[in-house]
């Protein structure tokens, strides 16, 4: 799996990482999903994913690049 750059926890401060689950159930379909959740509060980020479609996960990569780039925006543009 790529390596993300994650910002830490905007709640609490602690350590974030990159979470893949490959059997989460969305509208009723199968579906690899990437979010990113934190170590210490356990807050996430929204669920991405993509539908698997003849057994083979597509995007997977785009729905992490996704879940990484909501972790990672701060409202009132605070960079940390």
């Amino acid at each position: 799996m790529k390596k993300y750059d994650l910002k830490p926890c905007p709640h609490c401060g602690g350590k974030a990482f990159l979470e893949r689950r490959h059997r989460a159930f969305i509208n009723a379909k199968t579906t690899t999903v990437a979010f990113v959740r934190c170590t210490l509060c356990n807050a996430r980020s929204g669920r991405f994913g993509l539908e698997e479609t003849g057994g083979t996960r597509n995007h997977s990569a785009a729905a992490e690049q996704m879940a990484v780039d909501a972790w990672n925006k701060r409202i009132g543009g605070d960079e940390e």
